[in-house]
């Protein structure tokens, strides 16, 4: 390299830094956090795809207009396998090719970028394939009786084999998309082209022309071949088939169980109302008795007898009400179908003649669904059956299946009755019960106290009775109750004493449970008005005083209901300032009043707790002080001048400087 040459080098060089020195460090920044971001998902310290896709469903990665799964279990019971077709249309393809984008990130670092390319579609699919096969399967099949989930049962026996799991797409990467384009990512393909995931929602859909013509961006399709991995499935004799339809439509599953003698349906139902986020694949927890859900009918089945003796069981899914959750159950055996019985009271049901009591007159809730099932039992399932009460006044609406019955107010019982008939229109038999008031309750002080007396005056006919005082609160902690008794209530006025010790300031409800000889437990509330009043916090002050100019205060509060305190500072009546709280102390910032006007200033600290009952401590405070001025000292003797000439102004400056410099404190 000659000289001018390198010169020109060194010149270029130069230029480059200059230049490289000023762009922006946010653009290549972020692009490296970016890469690192990838490359924590390839095995880093972030998530990884199996932790990203492991929480998920089918229906997360891909929303799909509509779906059709077919499952095919092996003879052994052990796996199954699986053939979908997924139609994508409209804007539901924008977010499948979004959500694509996101999760091939993981391989390629132009992924995530807003663009899916030919160049990327491998990627894709790979990446596709590998995320369905870490995701949750909705689907459930346990052997052994019929249950329907619960404590100790964990559902989650079917999921995906791994490296069994293949996704093919169509038109991904449409060729008539409205805003195609040749790829712009470094070392792409001379052929690759890419699209935007969210392209203008002006394009124009042309769904309706010849699909050998081929199609733009608002269609797409996606299949699915893989194998299912069921474990513990030792006896199909007997089995159920749980599956999650929690925010699903349009979609659906065919599973083909393999040629067993006699195998045949027992009962399917459809549960409305599970919790999402507690039941999505897994199913412990509460459960529904089995037979006592009433479903909504948005979701269907059918069972087909196939050439070969087998059945296929077929479910149509039809639940997009998110977060409104929704479980299809199926049990299967191949036990005899029972002889049609008529339905039968059980244990849990009240006997004949017992009495309900109530704390006040008007309709009044006997007996919620999940009560009212388990007063049944039919081979056909509780919600099968017809559920009809009668009173004085005729039939009871069952509405959403609670049973609710007129209390009288005169003291008097309503007579009401139940039975419940089958589909063969055989009946459990009628019983008949009675409701009323057996007492009221009443209270002299609107005042809550601790502890609190209720008076209890008794109605004829009920005899002898236990009655135990719940009260409540709604932010009692932990949303419980303080529990009195039980008390014995006779045939005359009694006064019982109520602890309210864990009361807080508010509102106070009250709650008796009530049994007795004849009389069902029942559970009932009585609004008497009462409240607990808050008391005031308490604050003292510990000390106070002056600091050269500044003057403060601190002590210590205390609020004896336990509710917080907050504090203000007034100086003449305006908030100025905070008051500093550590703990259960307190204390006033440093109040500098040379500033102040000369003279008496108020000062007080207000504290309130949070039902807005308040203390003030209050000082007054005289800053005179500070404002007399200091009798002049006398001057010193004068001293002989030398004959040394004055410094000037440049040597005082020059001595101004230097003093400066060197009084600083020394170490």
């Amino acid at each position: 390299m000659s000289r001018d040459d390198a010169l020109r080098f060194a010149a270029l060089l130069t230029m480059f830094a200059m230049v490289t020195s000023w762009v922006p460090m946010s653009a290549p920044d972020y692009q490296l956090q970016e890469f690192d971001e990838r490359r924590e998902q390839l095995g880093g310290d972030g998530p990884t795809l199996e932790e990203q896709c492991s929480s998920i469903t089918f229906e997360d990665m891909f929303e799909y207009s509509k779906a059709i799964f077919d499952i095919e279990i092996a003879n052994d019971w052990n796996s199954a396998q699986v053939e979908a077709v997924v139609w994508v249309n409209a804007s539901l393809a924008d977010a499948v090719r979004q959500s694509l984008d996101e999760y091939v990130a993981a391989v390629y670092p132009s992924g995530d970028d807003g663009w899916i390319s030919t160049d990327e579609r491998e990627g894709v699919r790979a990446i596709a394939s590998e995320c369905v096969q870490h995701t949750l399967t909705r689907l459930a099949l346990r052997d052994g009786s019929p249950h329907r989930g619960g404590e100790g049962t964990d559902w989650k026996n079917v999921s995906w084999t791994e490296d069994e799991v293949l996704v093919e797409e169509w038109n991904l990467v449409p060729p008539r998309h409205s805003e195609i384009r040749d790829c712009s990512g470094f070392g792409s393909s001379s052929d690759c082209v890419e699209v935007p995931v969210s392209p203008d929602s002006a394009r124009d859909c042309d769904t309706d022309i010849d699909a050998s013509a081929g199609v733009d961006e608002c269609r797409m399709m996606l299949w699915l071949n893989a194998t299912l991995t069921i474990s513990n499935v030792d006896d199909p004799s007997q089995f159920t088939v749980a599956f999650n339809a929690s925010n699903m439509s349009e979609v659906e599953y065919h599973i083909q169980f393999p040629q067993t003698d006699g195998l045949r349906l027992d009962m399917w139902e459809e549960c409305e109302g599970r919790d999402v986020e507690a039941a999505m694949g897994d199913y412990a927890g509460s459960a529904p008795l089995r037979g006592s859900c009433v479903g909504d009918g948005s979701s269907s089945y059918a069972i087909q007898e196939n050439e070969d003796g087998s059945l296929t069981y077929s479910f149509y899914p039809d639940m997009p009400q998110w977060p409104v959750g929704e479980d299809l159950f199926a049990d299967f055996t191949t036990a005899p179908i029972p002889v049609d019985e008529p339905p039968v009271w059980t244990e849990d049901a009240p006997d004949q003649g017992v009495r309900f009591a109530a704390l006040g007159g008007g309709l009044h809730k006997v007996a919620d669904w999940d009560e009212l099932s388990s007063w049944f039992s039919d081979e056909a399932g509780v919600a099968s059956l017809d559920i009809e009460c009668h009173d004085g006044d005729g039939e009871i609406e069952l509405e959403w299946n609670i049973l609710q019955v007129q209390v009288p107010n005169d003291g008097s019982v309503n007579v009401f009755t139940c039975e419940a008939i089958d589909s063969a229109n055989q009946s459990s038999g009628v019983r008949s019960w009675e409701i009323g008031v057996p007492f009221t309750v009443s209270t002299s002080s609107l005042e809550l106290l601790d502890p609190h007396s209720l008076t209890i005056t008794p109605n004829e006919g009920w005899g002898d009775l236990e009655v135990t005082v719940k009260m409540s609160q709604p932010l009692l902690e932990g949303g419980g109750f303080e529990i009195s008794g039980p008390f014995d209530i006779g045939q005359s006025e009694t006064t019982i004493e109520a602890v309210s010790t864990s009361m807080i300031p508010g509102d106070v409800w009250f709650m008796l449970d009530v049994e007795g000889v004849g009389v069902r437990h029942s559970s009932d509330s009585v609004s008497l008005n009462v409240k607990k009043s808050s008391q005031p916090p308490s604050i003292v002050v510990n000390s106070e005083g002056w600091d050269g100019n500044s003057w403060s205060m601190s002590g210590q509060f205390s609020d004896p209901d336990g509710e917080a305190v907050t504090f203000t500072l007034l100086i003449d009546g305006v908030a100025l300032g905070e008051v500093s709280v550590t703990g259960n102390t307190w204390s006033t910032p440093a109040i500098d009043f040379s500033f102040w006007a000369e003279g008496v200033h108020e000062i007080m600290v207000h504290g309130c707790d949070e039902s807005g009952v308040c203390t003030s401590q209050q000082r007054s405070v005289n800053n005179s002080h500070l404002f007399v001025e200091p009798e002049p000292e006398p001057e010193p003797p004068t001293e002989p001048t030398s004959g040394l000439p004055a410094m000037g102004l440049p040597g005082l400056i020059l001595a101004a400087s230097a003093a400066l410099i060197y009084s600083g404190r020394r170490d």
